[in-house]
């Protein structure tokens, strides 16, 4: 299931990078062979590079795809990076969750504003966010969780559909 989920996924993820595309074809076909510049095609561009970029990070990225400093937990010994990673997905379980409240706070705050082309509320523009929060704590709760209580490591695999074989 979570196969398809992400495959769901990376599908709508897809379609926003061709709408992105596309809307940036138009732009410079517009401003430059037609002489008309229009601000629609740079809105597009901008709210779909916003989702494309917080829901790829949400549900397409794999854990052994995010960007992680580990020039010395790759040095570690397996029992100093399983520490490691407990408390480094720990602390980040906490800090997202201690921010979710004022992210909520600030995207219903936001539903004063519409965007210039279309009128879009930027409540319903930056809702992506609170969708990324969630999906983060969800993922480093389960990283910290299973290299707590599974001894897996995200290098080993990870059960939120990244492969590999546990250790």
């Amino acid at each position: 299931m979570i196969r398809a989920l992400r495959r769901g996924a990376e599908a709508v993820l897809v379609l926003m990078m061709a709408a992105m595309f596309v809307a940036f074809i138009l732009q410079v076909l517009f401003r430059y062979a037609l002489n008309w510049p229009v601000g629609w095609t740079d809105e597009v561009c901008t709210l779909v590079w916003l989702w494309g970029i917080l829901w790829g990070a949400s549900f397409v990225t794999s854990n052994r795809e995010d960007i992680r400093f580990d020039m010395l937990y790759t040095h570690l010994p397996r029992p100093l990076r399983r520490g490691s990673t407990v408390i480094a997905s720990s602390a980040l379980v906490v800090l997202l969750a201690v921010s979710l409240p004022a992210t909520w706070s600030y995207v219903s705050f936001m539903k004063v504003e519409r965007t210039a082309s279309f009128g879009i509320p930027y409540n319903w523009v930056f809702s992506v966010h609170v969708v990324f929060v969630i999906a983060m704590i969800v993922r480093h709760a389960a990283i910290a969780w299973d290299a707590l209580a599974r001894n897996r490591l995200v290098e080993d695999g990870h059960l939120l559909g990244d492969g590999g074989t546990a250790v």
